[in-house]
């Protein structure tokens, strides 16, 4: 069995955000993040994640809970199942009241920390002075082999006797990736290497890379995928980089390892790299944290730019905002600190082109320009990746499109499927505006312009009762507030008793979805005991008036009873 203290640790070591992230494409929506929902067929995003309040929500069909609840329903596990997947999927160690099973769970990440202290202790000995010699060539700093903790694989053998003299099974070594096997049997993954141990961002170790000093063709390796890593999943160094992005609002993405040591080391405290060629969906949910701009600094060879257009395409169709800065001269920012040039680094990071200019100027690069069939083609493609970008920003990049192109910007638009209207009177019949008919001697009215029974919709807010409900929240939020407010309220308070019958009942999904409202106000308690007296108020009001219109005895004693009482609650706002 868990320890219930070990499931704590857990929940208090994760973020929903990361969590739903890794199934889920999420959007920054205000305070909260914003995604399809995976439990009904969802067309529209209708859940809804909190960070801060550790809950998901979904607005249409109700589902929600804690990342735990998500990871049980998605992946329909067990409870146990649930936290032990997400356990191995952050690497967080879990503590059983059965030792023995306690010791099999957490022995990866054990397997692979006893690799790092060896390595890095190999690195330091004398036989392997060639590995510490080409670290020192490259210009790395003693601070800096420190605080990445780089170590040295020697020859396979070695590894798998540490293995072996630590009474290691070999199906565990296998699952951490420490191990391989081929025809020729059993070997180490990394053998005469210099090694980067690879931590996920909360700061478990989760596998390794390798760096050849020789001439093998793989210059740099990763550890094998398994149960604790995903290199499309992990940034490399986030777990040190994590308070200088959150401090600075900005985080460098580089391509490897060196080249974000050396960043560091150069006093870029807020960089990181990929483990691969370029960012997958899988890294979002890292990097869709309090608004951070990202800083895409590849390589400027064929492969960089490759890997910098596609990373800048997937950041922008997820409304992240940031820039490109691509070195010319076939630098890399390691080069650049290693050769002390700092400054021009600087310099240049503070430029650098927009994620959405640096997408548009590629793919229209890579077509042809010469004739106007070749602009319409590239204006098609170009509108195509506009079209996942968020509607009100696309007119922005209308002036870009049009010089980038060479065609007059009053010709198009880059909206989908949208026509110029002419100046006639066909705008009944016109299958853009078919429901948009002009009154006679009125200016056209766009689309955007327009609400659909405005009536109906003001109803509607109306409807929800925003002070009733608001009160509601923050007495879901603050115990001290409940304690005020519970004995005051009743169900006729609520304009949809719904809401009220819910609080009282312990309607999770209902209450999830109070929480997670951002329509709804949070006071501080000043706020709180004016917005209460504002609610209590106007059911005293209604109660005065409705004692007025009927036929109870003692009416006038009960109405000048209620005056008092409202006059009082007036004075206290």
């Amino acid at each position: 069995m868990i320890e219930q203290k070990s499931i704590e640790h857990l929940r208090n070591s994760i973020d929903i955000a990361d969590v739903v992230g890794a199934y889920v494409s999420l959007k920054r929506s205000g305070s909260s993040l914003v995604g399809l929902c995976p439990f009904h067929d969802d067309k529209s995003p209708s859940m809804h994640v909190s960070s801060n309040r550790g809950l998901y929500h979904c607005f249409a069909c109700g589902a929600g809970g804690d990342a735990i609840k998500f990871v049980m329903e998605y992946e329909k596990l067990s409870y146990p199942q649930a936290i032990e997947k997400l356990a191995s999927m952050f690497g967080i160690e879990l503590e059983y009241s059965n030792e023995k099973t306690q010791k099999k769970d957490n022995s990866l990440k054990e397997i692979l920390e006893l690799l790092n202290n060896y390595y890095k202790t190999e690195l330091f000995n004398p036989a392997n002075i060639a590995a510490l010699n080409y670290l020192k060539e490259r210009a790395l700093s003693p601070a800096m082999i420190e605080k990445f903790e780089l170590g040295w694989a020697p020859p396979s053998q070695n590894t798998i006797n540490l293995l072996q003299k630590n009474e290691i099974e070999a199906s565990k070594a296998f699952s951490a990736g420490a191990i391989k096997n081929s025809e020729r049997g059993v070997y180490a993954s990394f053998s005469n290497r210099i090694t980067f141990p690879i931590y996920n961002h909360i700061g478990s170790i989760v596998g390794f890379g390798g760096r050849t000093i020789s001439d093998h063709p793989a210059k740099y390796i990763n550890s094998p995928q398994s149960e604790i890593f995903d290199k499309s999943r992990v940034l490399y160094g986030y777990d040190k980089a994590r308070a200088a992005i959150f401090k600075s609002g900005e985080v460098i993405i580089c391509e490897g390892y060196m080249d974000c040591i050396m960043l560091h080391q150069a006093g870029f405290f807020n960089a990181v790299a990929v483990l691969g060629t370029a960012l997958t969906p899988k890294h979002l949910p890292l990097l869709k944290k309090e608004n951070i701009k990202v800083i895409l600094s590849f390589d400027s060879d064929t492969a960089g730019q490759n890997a910098a257009l596609r990373s800048a395409e997937l950041l922008s169709r997820s409304s992240i905002d940031g820039k490109v800065v691509l070195i010319e001269g076939g630098k890399d920012p390691a080069e650049l600190v290693a050769a002390n040039r700092q400054s021009e680094l600087a310099s240049l990071y503070k430029g650098g082109v927009e994620l959405v200019e640096f997408v548009l100027r590629k793919k229209a690069a890579a077509m042809s320009l010469q004739t106007p069939m070749d602009k319409i083609k590239a204006l098609d493609v170009l509108r195509e990746y506009l079209g996942a970008l968020r509607p009100e920003i696309i007119s922005f990049y209308e002036p870009l499109v049009a010089q980038i192109l060479d065609i007059n910007p009053h010709d198009f638009s880059l909206r989908k499927n949208v026509k110029i209207p002419q100046n006639n009177q066909n705008w009944g019949i016109n299958n853009n505006f078919r429901s948009f008919k002009p009154l006679r001697n009125s200016r056209f009215k766009a689309p955007q312009d327009e609400i659909p029974n405005p009536q109906a919709y003001i109803q509607n807010t109306n409807k929800r009762d925003i002070l009733a409900l608001s009160v509601l929240k923050n007495i879901l939020l603050n115990n001290e507030y409940k304690k005020i407010a519970l004995p005051l309220l009743n169900a006729q308070m609520f304009k949809d008793v719904r809401y009220y019958n819910a609080f009282v009942n312990g309607d999770e999904s209902v209450l999830r979805s109070l929480e997670l409202d951002e329509s709804l106000e949070l006071y501080d308690a000043k706020q709180f005991k004016s917005a209460l007296n504002r609610l209590v108020c106007s059911f005293l009001e209604s109660e005065k008036n409705r004692i007025a219109n009927s036929s109870e005895d003692n009416k006038a004693a009960k109405i000048r009873e209620l005056t008092i009482a409202i006059d009082k609650l007036k004075k206290e706002m």
